[in-house]
């Protein structure tokens, strides 16, 4: 059994100490993912470029500055000694960034440039298994909350809990794992949209957070179904945050989609076919986004300096 903690941010010990037990994959003794790793960086950095020449045009908008960071540190991870245990280049620099075509949209540039790093990122986590699969898959996750960012809210992100461990296990118990973890996080929704005090994006947020989870639950029944697995009993109450208003709703929405993210991504690393089990991570990764919530917090990625 493998266990990844997460990390916290880009200062203090976030980087100083390995971070998978047991027998990791060596990443020098793969060339097809060391091969991966050097056009994942190239995608990324292409995306940081176009982010951060935004961020220098309007720097008075600090979502630019929270979206450069969040590239620039997962580019700093891929071009360094050890992606896979998330240690950063030393001494390294990621340069300038090029000025975008001043004949397009600089907007839509970043956009495409961050989607073609997301659409690499799916293929390498679809074509691997265990915590490669895991790392490409949160790589993707990633890239498309901060393309859904460029053109809404993209506020500080939710930095990962460094005490909260993945653990890489066999599939059936990482599926009910994840079958409960989104029996949880439909009470929590329900329980938001009662104490939601005002419309607007938090309250179409919640809503639509619902709807994805309910979604997502009747279409889990059937993978379940087809792995054997049984669903857990439905807890129906869960330990609610204090108070009752448009803070403790921002919360629980926060709350699920951490946990979500958390769940899948052990499903990921634990499925011998990631793919079905990445879409839903996916999902989990832009769910709180129409209200500006979340970061894909597996594994790790430190998007707050």
């Amino acid at each position: 059994m493998a266990t990844i903690l997460l990390l916290s941010s880009l200062t203090g010990c976030a980087f100083s100490d390995p971070r998978i037990g047991g027998s990791a994959p060596s990443v020098s003794s793969d060339p097809l993912f060391s091969a991966a790793l050097v056009q994942g960086a190239s995608d990324l950095r292409a995306a940081w470029s176009v982010v951060a020449s935004i961020q220098a045009a309007d720097p008075g908008t600090p979502k630019w500055e929270a979206m450069a960071t969040t590239l620039e540190a997962q580019w700093m991870v891929l071009v360094g000694p050890d992606p896979l245990t998330r240690t950063p280049a030393v001494n390294i620099d990621i340069g300038a960034p090029t000025a975008p075509d001043p004949a397009e949209d600089p907007t839509l540039q970043a956009a495409d440039a961050l989607s073609a790093a997301r659409d690499f990122d799916l293929e390498q986590a679809k074509a691997s298994t265990g915590l490669a699969a895991a790392f490409w898959a949160s790589l993707a996750c990633s890239a498309e909350q901060v393309r859904l960012g460029l053109t809404g809210p993209y506020n500080d992100p939710v930095p990962a809990d460094p005490a909260a461990t993945i653990l890489v296990t066999d599939e059936a118990t990482a599926l009910t794992a994840v079958l409960s973890r989104y029996d949880e996080g439909a009470f929590a929704m329900r329980a938001a949209e009662g104490f939601i005090t005002s419309t607007g994006a938090l309250q179409r947020g919640v809503i639509t957070a619902r709807l994805t989870i309910q979604d997502d639950m009747a279409s889990l029944a059937d993978v379940a179904a087809t792995a054997h697995v049984t669903v857990p009993t439905s807890q129906a109450v869960y330990e609610l945050p204090a108070g009752r208003d448009d803070a403790a709703a921002q919360s629980l929405l926060a709350s699920t989609q951490a946990s979500l993210v958390e769940s899948t991504a052990s499903w990921v690393a634990s499925a011998a076919d990631p793919s079905s089990a990445i879409d839903y991570m996916m999902t989990n990764a832009t769910l709180a986004m129409p209200v500006g919530d979340g970061t894909a917090q597996w594994p790790g990625w430190p998007d707050r300096a």
